[in-house]
């Protein structure tokens, strides 16, 4: 829903969301992350290069990560949890199309190599969405400041040589006008998520983030 009240031509959205069986999001996980459809939809040239990408990451996820979830949850699957359950949420409660993950088609670079997924919005803009996840505190602050330093580091810009692939030309071209939306997804671990979201929401980190069109809030909380 849009819910903020300061002066800004920024759409800002919000979502809560709870998570309460972690094993058989893990599963699911496990089946959306095999799925390789998006690399076969792709032209030859790119399809070797993204599928010598993808896959061993792809066995690093299901094999060391996803597969040993039972009922508790490691900081590494967490963050996937995180970034999965909002590009679910983006694309059912305001019609996104989900980009492939980014962990799956990203060069690896040293150093952290950019934002953690994509979406396009119904209004064909490229979501940038960084997650952070925490088994005991509200990582917000941590998630917004780091989508303003990949912002300072120009990361957003870089990954158009890959984004393009999976986006629309409008998106694209959008975004090089510097036209974009951000996503902001963290874990929340309080008895009042309605608070923990509005503390986001007015959290000074957030005012960069309001000279572009559309910012979304995610708090995700996961009964572990």
């Amino acid at each position: 829903m849009e819910d903020y009240d300061k002066t800004t031509d920024c759409e800002v959205y919000s979502i809560h969301v709870k998570v309460d069986d972690i094993s058989t999001k893990a599963k699911q996980m496990i089946i959306m992350i095999q799925d390789t459809s998006w690399i076969t939809e792709l032209d030859i040239i790119e399809r070797a290069s993204f599928d010598a990408r993808a896959q061993p990451t792809i066995d690093k996820l299901v094999h060391e990560i996803l597969s040993k979830v039972t009922t508790t949850l490691s900081d590494d699957f967490g963050e996937f949890l995180i970034s999965v359950t909002a590009q679910d949420s983006l694309e059912l409660q305001y019609n996104h199309t989900k980009v492939p993950l980014a962990e799956l088609f990203k060069e690896k670079k040293s150093g952290n190599p950019g934002f953690d997924f994509h979406t396009e919005t119904s209004t064909q803009l490229l979501a940038y969405g960084e997650a952070k996840y925490s088994g005991s505190i509200n990582p917000y602050t941590k998630a917004l400041k780091q989508i303003k330093g990949f912002l300072d580091e120009s990361k957003d810009k870089m990954e158009l040589t890959d984004l393009k692939y999976f986006t629309s030309e409008e998106s694209i071209s959008s975004a090089l006008e510097d036209k974009k939306a951000f996503v902001a997804a963290f874990s929340i671990n309080s008895e009042n998520p309605s608070d923990i979201i509005e503390n986001a929401l007015s959290s000074e980190h957030i005012e960069d983030l309001l000279d572009y069109e559309e910012l979304y809030i995610i708090g995700i909380e996961v009964d572990a």
